[in-house]
């Protein structure tokens, strides 16, 4: 394999990477943020991270894949060589994003709901009940 077809082959996967993680967030876009922001940090551990294809070569290939085919071609052993680090930095990436914070409005969305209540509080104040 040359350098050439190295760097398009990452081009080319990285290329769909980016589409599958956009997709995913398409998808998932609705939910509530505790729940899409670590499953969007996960998807892009296992998208992007990368790890040695084999030990005493220099090439590097997505290590959820890498560790896929180790597994289903190897072994189990094979497998967790790459596997380890791909299970640890997601399990990073979870709990990262568990816990940053959340904001519950946006600063647009409460000045629209500050502003509604003010209007319905003053038509009320200024409604006068008719006099016989």
């Amino acid at each position: 394999m040359t350098e050439t077809q190295y760097l398009l082959g990452w081009a080319a996967y990285l290329t769909g990477a980016i589409g599958c993680l956009l997709s995913l967030w398409f998808i998932i876009r609705k939910w509530h943020p505790r729940l899409k922001r670590p499953l969007m940090m996960i998807f892009a551990v296992l998208f992007f991270l990368p790890g040695t294809i084999y030990p005493e070569q220099d090439f590097l290939g997505p290590a959820f894949l890498v560790s896929l085919f180790d597994g289903l071609s190897l072994g189990v052993d094979a497998m967790w060589r790459s596997g380890q680090a791909v299970a640890l930095t997601a399990g990073v990436a979870a709990m990262v994003g568990l816990l940053l914070p959340v904001s519950k409005t946006k600063a647009s969305n409460g000045k629209k709901k500050t502003q509604k209540t003010k209007r319905n509080d003053s038509s009320q104040r200024q409604r006068k009940e008719p006099t016989c």
